[in-house]
């Protein structure tokens, strides 16, 4: 099986024999991102409505707790939850989140607060803010203050959050060919439009994994290489991914021959997978060279005795 690897740009690729397999895990950023994207998320950090700061009570003095950056997938939903060792039976708490909606909450501006409530320890957040751009992504915040006995008053907990577009992939078919002859080459790359979280710090956000496939068995490069069953991963750091094609496709039987490139598996710069969208598939009907056929006479030749 012959596999090839490509880098991103917007111009043809040279085909490399190279293959990448990918882990799919549950969403965690990699390490390396956290430090740039949480000092993105700190850029936003909470600023007061008089009607927010109006919900809490201010400790003197008071030294808020900013506690270590989460990212999370727009219109997703994650339940938030304090440490219970810290918790005694009746104590009260108000939560108060940007960005996002609390279950039970009331809307304020662009923020949801819960009253205070005895034991709510955890609240419900469904991250429901639109994202501008495919790469782009939004700022939210979670505060949660406890209240004992109903006066005395803890420090404020804040949790910055940054919300990112779900991860996708998508080829852009719009303008290229469905059809050519037999030994033509190729003088473009397939493009894919992406959607997700690009990588701040080396440039290689975006993984994309695709696959040729030829039922008929009769498709091959110009090299003579049969092209079924070959595979390679695309890498970007930008909306747009390119996946290489052949040097030139050769049709050796009489009939027509249909060849597919696949988008099989995406990631952004998460570690959870991404999702391959509806356009996953480009198909380009491949036609054999046609027989001429033999020059006949009539009446026939001279022949020599």
């Amino acid at each position: 099986m012959k596999v090839i690897k490509t880098k991103p740009t917007r111009n043809n690729q040279t085909i490399n024999n190279s293959l990448t397999l990918k882990n799919q895990k549950v969403m965690k950023t990699k390490k390396y991102s956290i430090s740039m994207k949480a000092f993105t998320a700190l850029v936003f950090a909470f600023a007061f409505s008089a009607f927010l700061n109006a919900q809490f009570v201010t400790p003197a003095p008071s030294s808020n707790t900013q506690l270590t950056p989460e990212e999370v997938r727009a219109a997703s939903a994650v339940t938030y939850d304090l440490n219970n060792v810290n918790h005694t039976a009746g104590d009260s708490y108000r939560w108060a989140v940007r960005g996002g909606t609390i279950t039970g909450g009331t809307p304020s501006g662009d923020s949801s607060v819960t009253a205070w409530v005895v034991d709510l320890v955890s609240i419900d957040v469904t991250w429901d803010n639109t994202i501008v751009g495919a790469l782009g992504s939004d700022p939210g915040e979670i505060i949660v203050q406890k209240r004992v006995g109903g006066s005395c008053a803890s420090e404020l907990q804040v949790l910055d959050i940054t919300m990112w577009n779900p991860a996708t992939a998508n080829f852009d078919l719009a303008t290229l060919i469905t059809e050519m002859c037999s030994g033509e080459a190729f003088a473009f790359t397939v493009p894919v439009d992406l959607t997700g979280a690009p990588d701040p710090g080396v440039n290689n956000g975006f993984d994309v994994d695709w696959e040729y496939e030829d039922l008929s068995g009769d498709l091959e490069d110009l090299l003579g290489i049969p092209v079924h069953g070959m595979t390679g991963t695309a890498v970007s750091n930008t909306d747009l991914a390119q996946i290489p094609l052949p040097g030139g496709l050769v049709n050796t039987g009489l009939a027509d021959a249909t060849f597919t490139v696949r988008l099989t598996a995406m990631q952004d710069d998460f570690t959870a997978a991404g999702a391959i969208g509806a356009t996953f598939e480009y198909q380009i009907t491949v036609h054999p060279t046609p027989a001429t056929g033999d020059i006949n006479s009539t009446p026939a030749a001279l022949l020599r005795r």
